[in-house]
Formats: structure tokens, sequence, C-alpha cells
């Protein structure tokens, strides 16, 4: 016996496509202060009275922040119902104070694209839209092991989640960079374990230094929470690696894919969970 489907105009109300998110209002910035931190990473402190109500809602959490077009002293406020900005790119909030209206982020200088060109010449004062905040990692903080693994893109997001980790656990730390100047302490309550992987210039050798050194620690215990964020095809290969070779379950890795090789705008939702 064959059943006739319902027509478009009787189908059930919850088959109907879900209303589209509401996007949060942009929140006008200026450049407080400027620090830098290494040759290629610079903590740009953004301030203002619309940060009023601001919050990372956790570690590894993001922001989108719209930057001016050429010829532009700062972006036009984008309309909640309209386009997108075109220099719109996605960061981590990494210490967000709103008594003081303040939020750092860090800047990779990477020589190319609206974001890096721009964070290698900003000065006090300049203007920035800030967009968000979405969610980030949800951290298991009963878990005894943690294994971070990232490139440098990802560092603040890695810091985050150090900060968050109770002193009862135990985190190792995988952080590829492009050369050992790149290399500084960082902090976290937990029991820390960093080792620094320089693998130069050329972006071609994304995640080889990382796939080696994972290769040489001890057996990754099933007991341990993953965060793996780098290049796109790299956290792929890291991720095989991880549940082929080195036997570690898909349940225990959180994959994320920061940018991609010779790719422009690479989407902020990519988890690599094809791998």
């Amino acid at each position: 016996m064959t059943t006739t489907p319902p027509l478009p105009d009787t189908a059930p109300a919850e088959t109907s496509a879900p209303a589209p998110r509401k996007r949060r209002p942009p929140r006008r910035v200026e450049v407080s202060r400027i620090e830098v931190l290494s040759p290629a990473m610079r903590r740009i402190t953004l301030t203002g009275t619309e940060l009023e109500g601001f919050a990372a809602p956790g570690p590894a959490s993001y922001i989108k922040l719209i930057f001016p077009e050429p010829g532009q002293t700062e972006p036009v406020r984008p309309l909640p119902d309209g386009p997108r900005a075109v220099s719109m790119r996605t960061y981590t909030p990494l210490a967000v104070r709103p008594e003081a209206l303040k939020v750092d982020v860090d800047f990779v200088l990477h020589g190319e694209g609206p974001a890096s060109s721009w964070a290698a010449q900003a000065s006090v004062g300049q203007v920035l839209f800030l967009m968000g905040p979405g969610p980030g990692y949800t951290l298991d903080a009963d878990a005894p092991h943690h294994l971070l693994i990232a490139d440098d893109s990802a560092l603040p997001a890695v810091e985050t989640i150090l900060a968050a980790l109770p002193a009862t656990a135990r985190v190792q730390v995988l952080l590829e960079v492009i050369a050992a100047a790149e290399e500084r302490t960082l902090h976290s309550p937990a029991q820390l374990d960093v080792t620094w992987l320089a693998r130069g210039t050329d972006h071609r050798a994304a995640g080889l230094p990382t796939e080696k050194a994972l290769r040489a620690l001890p057996a990754i215990a099933p007991d341990t929470q993953i965060y793996l964020a780098c290049e796109a095809a790299a956290m792929r290969r890291i991720r095989t690696l991880l549940t082929g070779e080195l036997g570690v379950s898909r349940q225990q890795i959180v994959g994320r894919g920061y940018w991609k090789l010779d790719v422009m705008n690479h989407p902020d939702h990519d988890y690599g969970e094809d791998a």
C-alpha cells in the first residue's frame, strides 16, 4: 500500500525550515592599547561604551571583527538585515573586562588578508565593529588528562582553555609556530607541559612538525580530552593520525580548521568531522 505525501501547504508545522538566527547588533570599538607579544603576534585592546553587557560564554569562544575597506577611516556599521561585511574575520576574545568595557584580541601577522594587514599598522584610536560572541569549547572539567594541539592561529583559544582548567588536571600542549622567537610563557592552574614546534615560514609545512611530535608522545590515555585547532588540511591529517595509528577514539577529539592554505575566506565552522 502506498501513501500519498501531504501537499506542501498541509505539511505539519514542525517540518518547516527554522527561522534564521537573528544577528547580534554590532558594537563599535576603538583600539586603546597595542602590545607586541612576539615578532608575529600583537595583542590589541579594544574598548568602547557599546561593550556594555558583552561577555565571553566560555573558553575558545569567538567574535567577528569588521575591518575598514580601502579608503575608509572606519568600517560602515552593518545593518541587522543587510549584507554581511566583506572584510570580516573570526577571532577569540582572549580577556574580557566588562567593568572596564575592554576586550583583548591577539592577531597573528601572517602578511596577507585584511585582518593581518590591519593589525600590522594598527594604532590607538582606530575603529572596528565587533559582533558576537559565539559559543566555544565544551570543557570537561572532570577529565584528568587534556591534550591541546594547535598552531599560532589558535594560540589565543588554547590560552582561554588553559585558564579554565582545574588544578587537578594534567595538560599536554603542542604548539606549532613559525619560529622559536614566537615562544612565550603560558599559564594555567593545571599541571602544564608545553612543547613549541617551529615549522618555518613555508605554510605548506603546516602540521608536519606536530605529526612528528605526536608520534613521539607516550600512548594517549582513553580519558584524555583533545582539542585540535590549526590549518584545515593539517587538522584532518592529524585527526586521522590520532584515530588510526595512535588508536584514539573520535569521541575524544574536538577539531577546528582555523584557516586553509591558499584560501582567503575559509569558513569558521570547519570541524573536520569528515576526516
